[in-house]
């Protein structure tokens, strides 16, 4: 056996023995993260659902939900939801929502999350927010 192949069959052991917990960390898949705009979303919807998307544009609080939009696109919006009371403590996705709140509950942010198809029809796609960045006043 070569002092190669000796590491190897070290480093197998190693992780055969390792609790579950370690090796599936050590195993862990990064999602890949699609670049876009609010208008390639919405013009082909069905390349984005299911998966995590990034993307700038106009974002609007309102009483009972938010949206993401762009003026290339106007009328048309992108449904924005939190998830959980988890990614609403991150610091970022906090500032986000403090921030908009500050600013009349509008202005511009870049948002990452999970795109997702929702049955109704007023809101068809629906933004899982994960990230939010460059949070400001509306372009």
């Amino acid at each position: 056996m070569t002092i190669r192949g000796f590491f190897a069959s070290l480093t197998f052991l190693a992780l055969a023995s390792a609790s579950p917990g370690l090796l599936a960390s050590a195993t862990k898949v990064e999602t890949k993260v699609i670049s876009t705009d609010v208008c390639s979303v919405l013009r082909r919807p069905e390349l984005f659902v299911g998966r995590v998307i990034r993307l700038r544009g106009f974002v609007y609080l309102g009483v009972d939900h938010m949206n993401v939009a762009d003026r290339a696109c106007a009328g048309r919006g992108i449904e924005l939801a939190i998830p959980s009371q988890r990614v609403f403590n991150q610091r970022d996705v906090s500032h986000f929502y403090k921030q908009m709140n500050h600013q009349n509950r509008r202005g511009a942010a870049t948002l990452t999350g999970l795109l997702r198809s929702d049955p109704d029809p007023l809101t068809p796609y629906v933004l899982n927010i994960q990230h939010a960045a460059d949070v400001g006043p509306a372009e």
